[in-house]
């Protein structure tokens, strides 16, 4: 390297040298200027004598469920609740608007839903659910109650089935799924000529079409009417076909023949029931003496239903002394039926009130004289108890002319819908 080539070199580094340095200078004079300035301001007391405190609002939705209980009113349940006087008395005459108040039945549910403000509870709505079938509903609207009502939309299916007994009509038709108010229409239905207890016998069949109706979403609501039922005894077979008249003051279940299934009274006012004590002489399972049995005896589970084998009168609903809760029907001038030993009266039992045949009128129990529960049944014709299990019933009403004729017709569209839905399957 020459002399002129070191010599520009040396004066190039110095020039980046000075820059540099003066580059330096002027930033941290800036930075000096701004810190002096920060220095100058003016600092400010925070002010404490205003609270900041806004009121922190946490609100929710409540719900809570309730179910009628045996002995319970409408007006009871809404005293569980945090409603007052006035409110429950407003709730109370716009629900009977749409509901009869004395028809809800037990398990009837009901809901309530509250809204909750900083621990403040107020119900906002108020569901009932009467029935499988509508609901009704309660809300407060500007501090005052309003009342609506909605009915579901059902869809009818009709449902044929044909069984084999096996251990019995409830458990065969239980295990395909038929409801069982329709076994218990079924055997109300043919238990005026057949005993179920005596005739029933393994390998006998049971062919039954009736109508549900089901909700949008295909789940099952209601049962229709029994439509065709028949039952194959090991040496006959019962059908029975529902009939309406044109003016639909007709209706009941006939046979092929156009003959009412109906009679005055059923052979066992029972379902499911053993008989456990005939008609006769025996020896009393209290007193321990041969006495005789003026009635026929039915065990079966505490609780379970009975039903007025006839329509009637209620002469006794009362405490019957040996025989503990007990109700006496007269039919008419000729029948009477005595029904003893129950655990209590359906809801509306009560000297004096009439009762429709097949109506629910008690529940089976151990009242009285008795060693368990059973239902102690009397017949009564002109005073003087009978048999009841021997008792030749009048046949009902027989079909005939333009009645008879509609019968047929009718008839022959049952059975061809019938054929059609077999042949679906």
């Amino acid at each position: 390297m020459n002399i002129y080539n070191k010599f520009s070199l040396i004066i190039l580094s110095g020039l980046l040298i000075t820059i540099s340095t003066a580059y330096y200078l002027t930033i941290s004079y800036g930075d000096i200027k701004k810190y002096q300035n920060l220095n100058s301001i003016k600092t400010q007391p925070l002010d404490t004598s205003k609270k900041y405190s806004p009121e922190l609002k946490i609100a929710y939705t409540y719900k809570k469920k309730y179910e009628m209980q045996e002995g319970e009113t409408f007006s009871q349940i809404l005293r569980k609740t945090e409603l007052n006087d006035n409110e429950i008395q407003e709730i109370i005459r716009l629900t009977k608007e749409k509901v009869d108040l004395n028809k809800l039945n037990i398990g009837t549910k009901i809901e309530t839903l509250s809204s909750i403000e900083n621990g403040d509870l107020s119900i906002q709505n108020i569901i009932i659910y009467p029935n499988k079938e509508s609901e009704v509903f309660i809300f407060r609207n500007d501090n005052k109650f309003k009342i609506k009502s909605n009915q579901l939309m059902l869809y009818p299916e009709l449902v044929y089935q044909e069984v084999e007994i096996q251990n019995s009509i409830f458990e065969s038709l239980t295990n395909v799924d038929t409801p069982e108010s329709i076994i218990m229409e079924f055997v109300q239905l043919f238990s005026f000529d057949i005993d179920f207890q005596r005739e029933i016998r393994q390998g006998n069949r049971i062919k039954i079409f009736y109508k549900k109706f089901n909700d949008e979403k295909q789940n099952f609501v209601k049962t229709g009417s029994i439509m065709f039922a028949e039952i194959q005894l090991h040496n006959h077979a019962y059908e029975l076909y529902r009939f309406e008249s044109e003016n639909k003051k007709l209706v009941g279940y006939f046979d092929s023949k156009g003959k009412s299934a109906t009679k005055a009274l059923m052979k066992t006012p029972i379902n499911g029931a053993r008989l456990s004590s005939s008609f006769g002489v025996r020896k009393h399972p209290i007193l321990g003496y041969n006495k005789m049995h003026r009635g026929t005896d039915f065990a079966a589970p505490e609780g379970t239903p009975v039903m007025a084998s006839g329509d009637g009168k209620i002469i006794r609903a009362r405490w019957c002394g040996g025989g503990g809760n007990c109700i006496k029907i007269k039919h008419n001038s000729t029948y009477s039926t005595v029904y003893a030993h129950l655990k209590n009266f359906a809801r509306g039992i009560r000297e004096g009130v009439r009762v429709k045949q097949g109506q629910t009128i008690g529940y089976v129990g151990s009242t009285g004289m008795s060693t368990g529960p059973h239902l102690h049944y009397e017949v009564i014709i002109n005073g003087k108890k009978v048999n009841s299990q021997k008792l030749k019933l009048p046949s009902g009403k027989i079909l005939k002319n333009k009645e008879r004729k509609l019968f047929e017709v009718s008839k022959i569209k049952l059975n061809v819908l019938k054929s059609k839905l077999i042949s679906s399957q």
